[in-house]
This record gives C-alpha cells, structure tokens and sequence, in this order.
C-alpha cells in the first residue's frame, strides 16, 4: 500500500489547503462486517446532510481509486484529508471499513492513534447463515450492490448459481473472523462502540440514524428521513431464505458428526 503514495504525484496547492481548515468536531467509523446493509446505511446517512458523507476508503483497491483525488504523501495524511473533504457543515465526519481493511491499514499508518479520537459504531447482521449465503452470491457473481449497473453475464451468473455449502460456510467463518476482529480491538482499547444491526436498520432506518445522532453528537431530532429515496436496495431472492435454512441444518447436521466421533474416540 504504501508504494501507492510515492507513484502518485501531488497536489500541493490542495494539500495545503486542507492543512488549513479546521478540524471535524466529530468523527465516527462504522465498523462492518460484509453484506450487513453498510452501502444503505451511509448512504442514507449522507443524505440527511448531518453526518458527512461516509465513504470506505481503506482498502488497497479503494485506496489506489482514491489516491488520484485525494492528495497525500502517507497513510496518514491520507485518511486525514479524506476525514476532511468528507465532512458536512455541521462538523462531522465519518467512514466504513471491515475489520481487514481497517487492521491492514493500521498498519501501513505511522501514528494510528488518530483513531483514538473516533467515536465506532458496530454494524453487525443477527442472521449469520443468511449474510453468508448473501456474501456467496456477492462474490460469485461479483454483483454487490443496486447503486450501478451490472453485465449481462455477471447478472446470469448470478441467476444460475447453484447452492454450495462448502463456499456459504468458507463466508460464514470470514464473517465470523470478522466479527472477532472487532470486538477484541473494542476490547483492547475500552471503545464503547454503538451497536446496531441489519435488521433494525430494514425495521426503522430513521430510529437507527436518530441513535447513531447521539452518539456522534447530532441532535437527534433534527435527522429526518431524506426525501429521495437510496439507490441501494436488496438484490436478494427467495433462494437467501432457502440456501440459510438448508444451510443451517447441514451445518447443524456436521457439527452433531463431530460430536459423535469426539465421543467415540475418546
């Protein structure tokens, strides 16, 4: 990743111009795990006007995009600036990453005590077996989101999928890890993290939104629900419920096996 930076030429006239302004008075990450609805989310939350407008830029590929637009001469330097062009004109500012793409930039930081000063919000989904068999079919087809356009072989592949335990369970234990992640780096560092879920988020998007308001300091009764609606939606089918009930009983089923040979051998 840091290569990145050394190819890149700079910007100084811009680069000087972000050193000067002031920064965010509140910054927050939401911590993901995959497939747990965190497009919808920002997105939405960028539309109220109040809660900057979050992107997820720590990835190696999101990096190497952003790098063009974003000057910087090191990791650090780099999330600063986007904390800053991101904010809105209340003062906030915020962005996603999953746990790999957050540890992994870490550390190529000098100094990741900058997110000392970060208020987390722990975006997790209750239904393990229905994220993993969504993060499945994401990968597989490499249809992920509604918010663009997709080939016709990458939307056929998608429809012809077949159910596969073996890759649903690879996702699940990835999501898992994940998830692990985070709450040991919570842990580690005493981090009072707001936790909301997938499914309170498709229950009440503006309740979710008003509790995240108070956690980063907004008033929450100022947080409306935007008038247009989001360009991102579900791209799951009758096959998310089917695949995570078959699923759940062959995981059930494997898990009593070894159970059984435990027993037996000891």
């Amino acid at each position: 990743m840091l290569e990145l930076f050394n190819q890149t030429p700079l910007d100084t006239p811009r680069l000087e111009q972000l050193a000067s302004m002031p920064e965010p008075r509140s910054r927050y990450i939401i911590a993901i795990t995959p497939r747990s609805g965190s497009s919808y989310l920002s997105n939405m939350l960028a539309k109220t006007g109040r809660f900057g407008s979050p992107p997820e830029p720590l990835g190696e590929k999101a990096v190497a995009r952003l790098i063009r637009q974003i000057p910087a001469r090191t990791p650090d330097e780099y999330v600063k600036n986007i904390i800053q062009i991101k904010k809105s004109k209340n003062g906030v500012s915020g962005l996603k990453a999953s746990w790999f793409q957050f540890r992994n930039f870490m550390d190529a930081m000098t100094d990741a005590s900058y997110f000392d000063n970060f208020k987390f919000i722990y975006l997790t989904r209750q239904n393990l077996d229905e994220q993993a068999v969504s993060l499945y079919k994401a990968t597989a087809s490499s249809v992920f989101h509604t918010d663009k356009s997709h080939s016709e072989d990458a939307l056929k592949k998608l429809a012809n999928l077949d159910y596969d335990f073996a890759e649903i369970d690879y996702w699940q234990r990835h999501i898992v890890a994940q998830e692990q992640g985070w709450q040991q780096y919570f842990a580690e560092k005493n981090i009072n993290a707001l936790a909301i879920t997938y499914e309170e988020i498709e229950q009440d998007i503006l309740q979710v939104m008003r509790r995240i308001a108070v956690h980063v300091h907004v008033t929450p009764h100022a947080v409306m629900l935007p008038e247009t609606t989001s360009a991102f939606r579900k791209i799951s089918d009758n096959r998310n419920s089917e695949w995570a009930a078959r699923f759940a009983l062959e995981k059930s089923y494997e898990a009593s096996l070894s159970i059984c040979d435990s027993n037996i051998t000891s």
